[in-house]
Formats: structure tokens, C-alpha cells, sequence
């Protein structure tokens, strides 16, 4: 592994622990263990080191949740969704789940660096288009309001499993999600 994929890990590691606030680029080299110059050679700032962080993550969810949907019947949207849903559920169940790292940059973070909002918004954006594309294909009339409206429950849901883990009871919340897609594709 590279110094600077270490120092990245280190950075995503602690980031996710912590607060983006609360960790300093010292506590970041410290424990990378690479050089103060290293770090300034890949990361001229704080905002750039976040940023790649937050692209990092973001790469990291995509592939995960890829995965998950490829273990699907391709013909199967509904299924689809209901993957995307029990993914979530199931990540809120790692060890290392602390909240959502793009949700934490937005309120930590992106009035001092604008720029870490990027990464945040690229995640949104594909998880977005993905449920829209499997609205689609379920014939909903309104694919893109109800995929926003999707989205925005599963940030609910990471919101309230950052407060509490096993508050999110998803068999409950996949009813509901289930009822809403079923009575849009009536209208």
C-alpha cells in the first residue's frame, strides 16, 4: 500500500470515529506514520485530505452496494430496492458504523471547506439515479419524486441508526416502503 492510500485510511478511520473537527493533520501523521513532508507532498491541506477521503468512502459504498445488488435476480426491481434497503440495515450493524461520513462532513465541515461537499453530493446523485432507474422499470408515473423520497427515508433511517442502532427496525420500514411503491404504481 502507497503512504498516501495509509495516510487515507488512517484519515477515514479516525474521521469516522471521531468528528473531522476533533482529529488534526499531527494526530493523522502520527498515526499514519509517514513524514510531515509526506503528508504535505498528497495533501496540501486539511480540505483536499477530506475531500479525498470523502471520494474514497464514497467509492467504497458504491462498490459495496453494487455487490449487493448484483446477488439480485437482474429482472427483479422491487428486489432491487428491497437490497438497497436490508444493505443499509445491515452496514448500520458494523462495527465501525459511527453515522454517515457525507452527513458528518456537511455539518462539521463544509462551511470552513465548500469543497467537501462534492464527494457527498456524487454519492446522492448515483444512489438517486439507481433508484430512479428501478422505479422506472417498475413503471412508476413519478419515478424521480418518489426516488428522492427514498433516498431521503434511507437518511432518516442512517440518521436515527447513528443515534441508536436497533431503534432502525427495517422489516417495518421495508412495509411501508413497499405500501408507498405499490400505491404509486396504482396512480
Amino acid at each position: 500500500m502507497s503512504k498516501k492510500q495509509d495516510i487515507i485510511n488512517t484519515a477515514l478511520r479516525l474521521f469516522n470515529a471521531n468528528s473531522y473537527n476533533s482529529v488534526g493533520v499531527d494526530r493523522i501523521i502520527l498515526e499514519s506514520g509517514v513524514a510531515k513532508m509526506t503528508f504535505y507532498k498528497y495533501f496540501p491541506s486539511k480540505a483536499k485530505l477530506i475531500e479525498e477521503c470523502l471520494d474514497q468512502r464514497n467509492s467504497n459504498l458504491q462498490e459495496s452496494l453494487s455487490a449487493s445488488l448484483e446477488n439480485c435476480d437482474e429482472h427483479d426491481s422491487m428486489g432491487k430496492i428491497k437490497s438497497i434497503f436490508f444493505w443499509y440495515s445491515a452496514w448500520f450493524h458494523t462495527d465501525d458504523f459511527n453515522g454517515c461520513m457525507f452527513q458528518k462532513a456537511v455539518e462539521e465541515v463544509f462551511k470552513i471547506y465548500p469543497s467537501t461537499i462534492r464527494p457527498a453530493l456524487e454519492y446522492k446523485e448515483w444512489l438517486t439515479h439507481i433508484i430512479l432507474d428501478l422505479l422506472t422499470q417498475l413503471g412508476i408515473k413519478t419515478p424521480s419524486s418518489l426516488a428522492n423520497l427514498l433516498v431521503s427515508i434511507l437518511d432518516g433511517m442512517t440518521m436515527q441508526a447513528q443515534i441508536d442502532k436497533n431503534s432502525v427496525d427495517i422489516d417495518q420500514y421495508w412495509k411501508r416502503v413497499e405500501r408507498l411503491i405499490d400505491f404509486e404504481k396504482q396512480v
